[in-house]
């Protein structure tokens, strides 16, 4: 059985997951939902080699900084990491991460955007479920707890309302299939103003969009702003989906490239980017379109693209663009070229209330 272990701490930073950093012990330890400067207790839940995961127990000393969460989940819910603090700070946290994480790439200074609103924004949210004990919820990956959030503020509104209404004398349970495994998740998310409900279905049925349609268009004309693209430019669009990061770009050609459940019609094109044979695929269909691009656009799940330099310099167009949800693995692919330099850097906050961001990266050839 698991023996509770209280430590003191003493919060000096806060980490790219959004939680305190404590070197009290002599383990490094990460505490959530504190700040710098803060001094408590915290009990350990879990270790490694040389840092420990702590949650607070008792706060003995705290920052000016901290305000009261408007969210009445927010202590149990771990899917929130900075409604303990006002969203300016929130965001100054983000973009200390995300300088800390450039500081080998050369870069001129990171532009941040805040997001328009900070609650009632994500148009899909998941949950998991367990129907022997009746619990719906965010799991708490640590733990494997599922923490209800009838209440929770970040969906949309008709996505909040369906949330509710599944909640109302647990009526979530009539739409989980009989031979369902008692253990899954379901989604609920908003679609051209239909709300829709998916059970044990992969992340993102009905097709990927960006959660924050306001902040992705936002995203969209910075893109257009900083290109400024003309009817001359050839483009590949790799990760694309439905073509979002570049639908708005004026352009002469274009190749959108991701993996498609269903056909699709040039200038989509299916494809696994992560399979060995992307590139040498990539450049046949190029060649067969008569297409050299110069510029690329990258917007890759949260595993990043690990072989960008072998991408960029067989086809060397002389703009890259990276659009990335996972700055850590955005660094790590930057690190091996040499043979382009970042003319921006720009934090975009799409993700609210969270520790997630997203980052832009614009590259030109030396």
């Amino acid at each position: 059985m698991h023996q509770k272990k209280n430590i003191p701490f003493k919060i000096e930073s806060i980490d790219s997951l959004g939680q305190g950093v404590s070197k009290t012990t002599d383990k490094i330890t990460f505490i959530p939902k504190t700040l710098p400067g803060e001094v408590g207790i915290a009990e350990v839940r879990g270790h490694k080699k040389n840092v420990q995961f702590a949650e607070l127990t008792e706060l003995q000393q705290t920052a000016k900084e901290r305000i009261s969460p408007d969210c009445i989940h927010y202590t149990s819910c771990p899917s929130c990491h900075f409604l303990h603090t006002s969203y300016e700070n929130e965001l100054n946290f983000k973009l200390q991460n995300l300088e800390r994480m450039f500081f080998k790439i050369e870069h001129p200074p990171i532009k941040s955007h805040a997001a328009v609103r900070r609650f009632h924004y994500r148009n899909r949210i998941q949950l998991h479920f367990d129907t022997k004990i009746k619990k719906l919820g965010m799991l708490d990956a640590k733990n494997q707890q599922i923490a209800p959030i009838p209440q929770c503020m970040i969906p949309v509104d008709l996505v909040k309302q369906e949330l509710m209404r599944l909640y109302d004398q647990d009526s979530w349970l009539k739409i989980i299939p009989k031979n369902s495994p008692p253990q899954g998740h379901l989604e609920i998310y908003e679609k051209n103003g239909v709300v829709k409900i998916a059970v044990n279905k992969p992340y993102a049925d009905g097709g990927f969009t960006q959660v924050f349609s306001e902040m992705n268009l936002y995203l969209q004309n910075l893109l257009k702003d900083e290109l400024k693209t003309n009817e001359n430019t050839k483009l590949l669009d790799l990760f694309a989906g439905d073509g979002n990061l570049s639908n708005n770009l004026n352009y002469s050609k274009r190749l959108c490239i991701d993996f498609y459940s269903q056909s699709v019609a040039f200038p989509f094109h299916s494809l696994d980017l992560y399979s060995p044979d992307a590139l040498q695929k990539t450049k046949r269909l190029l060649k067969e379109n008569a297409l050299h691009p110069d510029l690329l656009l990258v917007d890759p799940p949260r595993s990043g693209l690990k072989n960008l330099q072998e991408w960029i310099e067989d086809i060397q167009p002389q703009k890259v663009v990276y659009v990335s949800c996972d700055p850590h693995t955005l660094v790590r692919d930057l690190s091996k070229i040499d043979t382009y330099l970042v003319k921006g850097l720009h934090l975009v906050d799409l993700f609210p209330s969270t520790f997630h961001f997203e980052t832009v990266v614009f590259l030109e050839r030396k």
